[in-house]
């Protein structure tokens, strides 16, 4: 009798969220759209954000070592800067004057010193140059790293031609990463046995942790479901039809905490598709291979976990939206739950909760929330049982929430504001 009430009810609430078109095509084409028009739109406009640097060579001389049989010319960093800003996309003018500072229209400014050549041939000195970079923009920022790299790669030869002119003249041979890098450190990826993984598990936890923040994402469509299916309902007077039916009340609050956590994994499972559909346009972009990237049952996990967090999201605000007089008011106090689950997940996508200590992730366990992290967390670290138990425990959460709430309500509040 019971399935057979909550089935009945069930079935008239997925017909009126069928019916509500508007939320089904928001709840999937928000997800599934904005992620990857997100990256689409901003690799578009980085192209379209013009980037102007100028060089300004006040050196422009040839100097030539006789001992090293090194010559440098200031003019080959200006071509080599020419070059390779221009490969990259950046517009470059050769400017006379360091006054080209001060032009507003020119975002990095390079100046390549008098006594530059010079220096760069010397086995006692340094040569420098100088960037000038306007502060508080990313693309001028962007710039001034490719020029770093590119005068890093000259200097690098220019220390490799020394290197070998002076073991030649000394009688000595010696390899230039000997001499360039005596001591060098290399970091060996471990998962927390020790057994040596790839980068990809890398990229796999960092898709882990933004699947932990789009968790923030999927309980405001239930959330808000939940308000219109009872306050809603109750302003447009049908709320009396339920509550007159042979079903009882628990059994009416279950159907629609069950539709609308349909609605919230629906949200979750699109959600979860257009982050990645936004890697794998990132991965053709990049030619990565989107299969070392992606892991399917880290995402049946997030399905899961997003399930029972949107149950204990919508169930922990239902006895105070109940008792609100109208949508507004229900809506403040869904979004005060709503902005409790934003900030944890916003800070599992930043910490590892599981390296916590236990003084203060213990008492941190009677948030549901909580849980929902950990579950990824863990799975991703390769504790899978940790992981299950996790979920297992934010599944009991949750149910029993939705019992125990369900029993703090009663038909008269629901079908009569309070003052």
């Amino acid at each position: 009798m019971i399935g057979r009430d909550i089935s009945v009810l069930l079935d008239k609430e997925l017909k009126d969220l069928w019916r509500d078109r508007k939320t089904l095509i928001t709840t999937i084409i928000l997800p599934l759209v904005m992620l990857p028009l997100l990256g689409i739109v901003s690799l578009a406009l980085i192209a379209q954000q013009p980037v102007n640097v100028a060089i300004v060579d006040l050196d422009s001389t040839r100097s030539t070592d006789p001992l090293l049989n090194l010559t440098v010319d200031s003019r080959w960093l200006v071509d080599n800067l020419t070059y390779h800003l221009h490969k990259y996309g950046y517009n470059v003018l050769l400017a006379n004057s360091t006054q080209v500072v001060s032009d507003p229209d020119v975002d990095v400014v390079v100046v390549i010193p008098e006594g530059f050549s010079r220096n760069a041939t010397s086995l006692k000195t340094t040569a420098k140059i100088t960037v000038y970079r306007k502060a508080g923009y990313q693309s001028a920022a962007r710039a001034e790293s490719t020029i770093h790299s590119i005068v890093s790669v000259f200097s690098r030869n220019l220390s490799n031609y020394k290197l070998k002119a002076l073991s030649k003249l000394a009688g000595i041979n010696a390899t230039l990463s000997a001499l360039r890098n005596p001591v060098q450190a290399y970091t060996e990826l471990v998962t927390v046995h020790g057994v040596p993984v790839s980068i990809e598990v890398e990229l796999r936890n960092a898709f882990a942790r933004i699947l932990v923040l789009a968790l923030s994402f999927v309980v405001t469509p239930a959330a808000s479901y939940v308000i219109d299916g009872i306050i809603g309902e109750r302003e447009r007077k049908t709320i009396e039809l339920l509550l007159v039916s042979p079903a009882p009340l628990s059994h009416i609050i279950y159907a629609k905490m069950i539709a609308a956590t349909i609605l919230g994994i629906i949200a979750a499972i699109f959600d979860a598709l257009g982050l990645v559909t936004y890697i794998v346009l990132a991965s053709i972009s990049y030619g990565a291979n989107i299969g070392l990237i992606i892991d399917y049952k880290l995402l049946i996990i997030h399905a899961i976990t997003a399930f029972f967090t949107i149950l204990a999201t919508i169930t922990i605000a239902l006895p105070f939206i109940t008792r609100t007089r109208g949508i507004r008011s229900a809506s403040n106090v869904a979004g005060i739950v709503t902005t409790v689950g934003i900030v944890f997940f916003f800070t599992g996508f930043m910490i590892d909760y599981v390296k916590l200590s236990p003084e203060i992730l213990y008492p941190l366990y009677i948030i549901p929330y909580v849980h929902s992290i950990l579950a990824i967390q863990t799975y991703m670290l390769g504790y899978i049982y940790r992981s299950l138990l996790h979920l297992l425990f934010l599944a009991i959460v949750s149910i029993g929430l939705l019992v125990f709430t369900t029993k703090t309500i009663n038909s008269e509040k629901l079908l009569i504001a309070p003052p």
